[in-house]
C-alpha cells in the first residue's frame, strides 16, 4: 500500500465525546445520509432519541438505522456482532454508544460469572454481594482492546460516542501531594482510559452554546462540536476541518461533508 493512495475523508474512526444529551447520537446516526448504519446501544432502555429527531428532520433515514441494545446480560454479544460484521459488513458505519456504558456493562457481565459462594451474603436480604475486583479490571480492558482491535477490520466508518466522567488525581505524598481534576471515558476502571484516543483518527468534542433572543425574549441552544481541545476537553481532526462545527436543526453528517468538502 502507497500514502498516494489514501483518501481524504475515506473509512475513519470517530470518537464522539462530550456530556449526556448533547446530541452525540443523533450526530453518529445522521451518517445514515450515507448509507445503512448499525447502533450497537449501551445508554439507555432504547435509543428513543433517534425516533423524535428524525421524525422532525429526515424520517425517511429510520429506515436506515438497524440498532441492537446491549447491557450486563448480553455485552459478549457485541463482541460477537463486531466478529459478524468484520466477515460480512453491509454498513456505511458501525456506532457503539457509549464506551462509558460499554465498560460498566463489561464489568457487571464479568462479575456474573463468579462463584455464589465465594462473596459475602446479607444476613437479612440474603442477597449476594459482589465487588469489582482486579480480575473484573483486567475484564473491561481486555473488552475494550478487542472491540477496538475488531473495529479495525470493519470495512466502514467507526464511531464511538463517550460521556467522559469528572474524577481526581493525586500525586506524590505528604505534603507534596497534587491533586488535578481529570476526565475519563470509561466508568469503572481508569487506566485502560488512556491509551484509548489513540486509536481515533478523529475526536471531537461536543457542547452547546446559548444565545438568548431580545426580541422574541427566548434562549435557544446550539449544538457545537470542537475539533480541536477547548481547556481540558480533547478534541483532535486530521482532516483539517474548521475548530468549531454548528449543527443546530441540522444533520451533522451533511455539516461535516459539506466542511470537508471545503478542504
Amino acid at each position: 500500500m502507497k500514502a498516494s493512495d489514501l483518501v481524504l475523508g475515506g473509512n475513519l474512526s470517530f470518537l464522539f465525546k462530550g456530556p449526556p444529551g448533547f446530541g452525540k447520537t443523533i450526530a453518529a446516526a445522521s451518517f445514515a445520509v450515507n448509507g445503512p448504519i448499525f447502533l450497537a446501544y449501551f445508554d439507555k432502555k432504547e435509543p428513543i432519541e433517534l425516533l423524535t429527531f428524525f421524525k422532525k428532520y429526515r424520517p425517511e433515514l429510520l429506515d436506515r438505522i438497524d440498532y441492537e441494545v446491549y447491557n450486563s446480560q448480553n455485552a459478549n454479544q457485541y463482541l460477537n456482532k463486531l466478529i459478524e460484521l468484520s466477515r460480512n459488513c453491509r454498513y456505511t458505519a458501525v456506532i457503539t454508544d457509549s464506551l462509558t456504558s460499554m465498560t460498566s456493562a463489561a464489568v457487571s457481565w464479568s462479575i456474573g460469572f463468579k462463584n455464589p459462594s465465594g462473596p459475602k451474603q446479607d444476613k437479612i436480604s440474603k442477597t449476594i454481594q459482589m465487588a469489582p475486583s482486579m480480575e473484573e479490571y483486567q475484564v473491561e480492558t481486555g473488552f475494550i482492546n478487542q472491540a477496538i482491535d475488531i473495529s479495525k477490520a470493519l470495512p466502514c466508518h467507526i464511531i464511538w460516542t463517550a460521556h467522559p466522567l469528572a474524577g481526581i488525581k493525586m500525586e506524590g505524598s505528604g505534603t507534596s501531594v497534587n491533586v488535578t481534576k481529570v476526565n475519563t471515558l470509561v466508568s469503572v476502571g481508569s487506566k485502560v482510559a488512556s491509551g484509548i484516543p489513540g486509536h481515533f483518527t478523529e475526536i471531537y468534542h461536543f457542547s452547546q452554546d446559548k444565545e438568548w433572543d431580545d426580541k422574541t425574549g427566548t434562549t435557544t441552544v446550539k449544538r457545537i462540536v470542537s475539533t480541536e481541545s477547548v481547556g481540558d476537553e480533547m478534541a483532535k481532526t486530521a482532516l483539517g476541518l474548521p475548530k468549531k462545527l454548528d449543527f443546530t436543526d441540522k444533520l451533522f453528517y451533511e455539516v461535516w461533508k459539506e466542511a470537508l468538502s471545503k478542504v
